[in-house]
């Protein structure tokens, strides 16, 4: 990645000019003849590039250039694009683990596990497992690891989601069906979950909102979405100030929509 690469030598030199990476260095027991060496030989990126016009003292702020809008722009839709595949595997691994727990008492035990299990620990320590820990044994490209690691997260809490709709349908909705002669599956997936997943609108569309900003966490794995790309784009320009601000822009332009849209659907659904 060549603007990554570039933005590391612009950080490198900016250090070594003021005297910054000396000192890291010599905090960490790290200055020695081979470190020396490097410094004097410097980065792919010229002093005058990445530290100032006369190699002595940094130059101030970059503008933010056309390119790295384009760049910012990529990683919104990568962003999207990955919380997009991940509530696509929430949805029904959701709806899965609810029908297990109301319908197969003898395992129910194990999907109230699931939910628990992944709701009771960090869905960064989660992307490092699957990405990093499972690497022996399943090696997942960098964007299948994000996608199954946000989609298995939120699946423990879309099956909360739906177990709280499926509880707001009426209790005469099942019994109805039962009484029809419907096997409890079958009324369940039928009669009563289809009235569930109406009612679980507005909470699955604000556990979406929550993904967007929680898929920010993928960067870990290599990942290059929008919060990685802003924190690529401010080392090159040496500041965070426009950088963050056009991220947190981005962020929102995108949740925003989504949360008129629950609100209108709460509207909808109360009348």
């Amino acid at each position: 990645d060549a603007p990554l690469r570039d933005a590391v030598d612009a950080a490198l030199a900016l250090l070594a000019t003021t005297g910054q990476l000396h000192r890291i260095l010599q905090r960490y027991h790290l200055d020695n003849p081979r470190q020396a060496a490097l410094a004097v030989a410097g980065p792919t990126t010229s002093p005058a590039e990445a530290g100032g016009t006369d190699g002595a003292r940094p130059a101030g702020p970059r503008p933010l250039d056309r390119q790295q809008l384009w760049l910012f722009l990529q990683g919104a839709g990568v962003t999207f694009l990955i919380s997009l595949g991940a509530m696509a595997l929430a949805i029904p691994l959701g709806i899965a683990l609810t029908t297990i727990r109301m319908t197969l008492p003898r395992l129910s035990w194990l999907a109230t596990a699931y939910v628990e299990l992944f709701r009771g620990t960090p869905v960064l320590l989660q992307l490092y497992l699957i990405y990093y820990g499972l690497a022996d044994a399943l090696s997942l490209e960098a964007w299948t690891a994000a996608i199954v690691g946000l989609g298995l997260n939120y699946a423990a809490y879309e099956a909360e989601v739906y177990r709280g709709a499926v509880a707001g349908v009426p209790a005469s909705q099942m019994e109805t069906a039962r009484a029809l002669g419907m096997p409890t599956p079958t009324a369940l997936r039928t009669v009563v979950m289809p009235q569930a997943l109406r009612l679980a609108l507005p909470g699955m569309t604000n556990d979406f909102i929550s993904l967007l900003k929680d898929s920010s966490l993928v960067s870990v794995i290599t990942v290059v979405e929008l919060t990685k790309r802003m924190t690529i784009v401010a080392v090159d320009m040496r500041s965070w100030l426009v950088p963050g601000a056009l991220c947190a822009g981005l962020y929102f332009a995108m949740s925003y929509p989504l949360s008129r849209l629950a609100r209108r659907l709460e509207r909808h659904l109360q009348r």
